[in-house]
Parts: C-alpha cells; sequence; structure tokens
C-alpha cells in the first residue's frame, strides 16, 4: 500500500468522484489529508520507461497512448481537468495497461459551466490539457521534455524557462520540429491553438495512427464504449435527418416529372 499525501481534501474529492470510471486507481481509503492507493509493482510509466527502454517499441507506445487518451476522455465526461498529464501520473498493471492516479491539481466544473469554454483562473482548460498530452507523448517519445503554461499576467514570454511561459498561446515557430517525430503530427496538432479542440478528436485520431514497419494485433483493450459514445451524436444526427427530410414533396416531384415526361 502507498500512502499519497497530495493537498488535502480537494485530491481526495477528486478520487472519489472518479471512483466509478474506468482506468482510474482505485484508492483504498481517503482522508482529510491523504489518499492510501494499492501497490503496483511495475510502477509509474515513466519509472517502467527507464528501466524497458530498449525492449519499448512504437506499437507499445501507441497502445500506451491510445489507453491514456481514452482515460482522460472518460475523466473528461466526469467534468474534470487533470492539469497535471505526464508519464509519472500512470501506472504501469501487470498486462502493460495503465492507471491514472494524482488529482492534487485537478479541477471539477461545475454542470452550469461549458465544459469546452471553461478556463479557471489559474488558466486551466480543456485546451491545456490536451497540450499537456502532447507534450507527454513527446517527451516519451523522443525522450526530450517540451512543456508550456499560458499566463496572460506575465509581461514577457519565459522561453528559456523549464517549463515554458507563454503570455499567449505559443504559434507554430515556437514549438519544437516534430517532422521526423513518431505521431509527430497528432503531437503538433495537439499543441496549437486551433488543433484538437476535443480529447474525442484525439481519440480519433490515435486508433487511426499506425506503427510503421509493424503489422499491429487487434487491440484487446479496445474502448468500445468510447468509440459507440463517439459514433452515437452521428447516427443520431443521421436519423433526426432521415425523419424530417420531405420524403413525401421529394416523391410528388419525382412524380410530377415523370408525368411531364
Amino acid at each position: 500500500m502507498d500512502v499519497e499525501s497530495q493537498g488535502g481534501s480537494d485530491s481526495g474529492h477528486i478520487y472519489l468522484h472518479l471512483a466509478h470510471v474506468e482506468g482510474i486507481l482505485k484508492p483504498l481509503k481517503v482522508s482529510d489529508t491523504e489518499v492510501w492507493t494499492p501497490y503496483i509493482s511495475r510502477g509509474s510509466l515513466d519509472r517502467y520507461l527507464s528501466a524497458n527502454k530498449a525492449t519499448v517499441d512504437n506499437t507499445q507506445r501507441l497502445r500506451w497512448f491510445r489507453d491514456a487518451a481514452e482515460i482522460i476522455f472518460r475523466v473528461h465526461r466526469q467534468r474534470v481537468l487533470l492539469a497535471d498529464i505526464s508519464a509519472r501520473n500512470f501506472l504501469v498493471n501487470a498486462d502493460l495497461s495503465l492507471q491514472l492516479f494524482g488529482f492534487s491539481k485537478s479541477v471539477i466544473i461545475l454542470v452550469e459551466q461549458a465544459l469546452d469554454e471553461f478556463i479557471s483562473e489559474d488558466f486551466l482548460s480543456i485546451k491545456s490539457d490536451i497540450a499537456r498530452f502532447g507534450s507527454m507523448m513527446y517527451e516519451i517519445v523522443t525522450g526530450h521534455r517540451y512543456e508550456f503554461y499560458v499566463t496572460p499576467e506575465i509581461e514577457a514570454d519565459l522561453q528559456d524557462s523549464e517549463p515554458k511561459i507563454y503570455r499567449q498561446w505559443p504559434t507554430s515557430e515556437k514549438l519544437p520540429a516534430t517532422t521526423d517525430v513518431f505521431l509527430g503530427d497528432i503531437i503538433r496538432k495537439r499543441w496549437l491553438r486551433d488543433g484538437f479542440g476535443s480529447i474525442d478528436d484525439v481519440c480519433v485520431a490515435l486508433h487511426c495512427a499506425h506503427a510503421p514497419g509493424k503489422e499491429e494485433e487487434p487491440d484487446a483493450t479496445l474502448d468500445w464504449w468510447y468509440l459507440l459514445g463517439i459514433a452515437t451524436p452521428m447516427i443520431i444526427l443521421t436519423v433526426i435527418a432521415v425523419r424530417h427530410f420531405p420524403w413525401q414533396k421529394a416523391a410528388d416531384a419525382l412524380s410530377f416529372n415523370r408525368a411531364s415526361g
């Protein structure tokens, strides 16, 4: 058993709020000051990568990215912004699937606030979570760290700091080159202001991606409930369109054209 002291009752409240969410590490006990979590033998993803660098290939990385994206998708559906998204916040199970833990900086968005428009006092948002996930991917793929925060209150960009701090969302020329990076296009689109607008879009992009040079086996951990959640709005829209299409007018028009002919 591990004891996690992080931010008092706020972190514990987030754990309890997400207790039913698949992919979240289930705490053994939550108090006003501490969270007791079960011991996971393989440890955090960053430590696992350090110890197994030679044996982890891009196919496995892609599986982890898909797994992580689906977990974040479920968390966002519970109206929670994670804020701290990195390899150290994911634990590796015996089957190499992931569990998310550590919510000391996370925020619950009230029901009356629009999820895609919300920006916290610390400038946290859906977009910032997506960008952090992009930085996590970049570090896992390249071994180099690039992380940024947007803080309009500062007088000038702090580009020499780590993480970097910008007054406004960074433009493309301020981002690291990703042309020759595995999944570089997806990573870059997570950083760009006009890139991915939701974690749903990120999940779809990752499920469409492939690791070059190796045939992928069917993903046994594929979240069909997630895919159904993505497809359902499109199905509903199609049904509504079909139901409201003026079929009778179309039939009358066709009959008139035939009679005229």
